[in-house]
């Protein structure tokens, strides 16, 4: 016998629970082979290929509350299975899909090169992430801004504005470090080559911020603040 098909099972199952047909994501549910209990978590369903994607979590001698849930151990973080794929399930909740829950569906759609799954939430960690800097909550935006990152390597918009939350913090080498990033990914770009020249200023490295805005004025010639920040480098360094 398969392993899925094991974990899926193949009894009556609880016949006083009605089967579970109308999935949503965040519906947890079971079926039961031999006594035992496999307890599944809905994380997404994919409507074009006719497949539910979910969590598999370690085989229970009972069916769990709803309280329960949290406390079981996960056995699979992510697995894809045709929507027909389960016998007889039975709903126990409904509960939020949380980030933490998706860790392996992301990992699998980038495996996969899922453009528009990964842009999807690359997007939406981004927006969250607009939405703390607002808040002022820099630490939490850069939390955020890695996980849209970690998922789009070349999201350099992202890059950029983690690297503008390190400079809202004070971080200046931390920011510089992640401009260095945006650069690898979108070279030649005026805003974080700038910016890098104003967290030298900050860092009273005078050169180095002097040689990033010249570099910043080859670039664009016509934009005022990098001549701006140049002639008052110029000056601290009494050129």
């Amino acid at each position: 016998m398969s392993f899925f098909k094991k974990i899926f099972g193949s009894g009556n199952g609880n016949q006083e629970t009605p089967e579970h047909k109308n999935f949503q994501a965040g519906d947890v549910f079971y079926t039961e082979k031999e006594g035992k209990y496999q307890v599944f978590k809905m994380l997404t369903i994919d409507n074009e290929f006719n497949s539910f994607h979910v969590m598999a979590f370690e085989e229970q001698p009972e069916i769990p509350t709803s309280n329960e849930i949290g406390n079981l151990k996960i056995q699979i973080g992510h697995f894809p299975v045709s929507k027909n794929g389960f016998d007889t399930p039975k709903l126990i909740a409904n509960q939020s899909v949380t980030e933490d829950d998706l860790f392996g569906y992301f990992e699998y759609i980038k495996q996969t090169q899922n453009h528009n799954e990964i842009v999807k939430y690359a997007k939406s960690f981004y927006q969250q992430a607009h939405q703390l800097t607002n808040q002022k909550n820099h630490l939490g935006a850069i939390e955020k801004y890695n996980k849209a990152i970690a998922l789009m390597p070349n999201f350099f918009e992202a890059i950029d504005n983690r690297a503008f939350c390190f400079m809202d913090l004070g971080k200046w080498q931390e920011a510089i470090e992640g401009f260095q990033q945006s650069l690898q990914v979108n070279p030649n770009s005026l805003l974080p080559i700038f910016s890098i020249g104003e967290c030298y200023l900050r860092l009273n490295a005078y050169p180095e911020a002097k040689a990033y805005f010249e570099r910043a004025i080859q670039i664009d010639p016509h934009h005022p603040k990098p001549k701006e920040f140049l002639e008052m480098t110029n000056k601290l360094l009494n050129e």
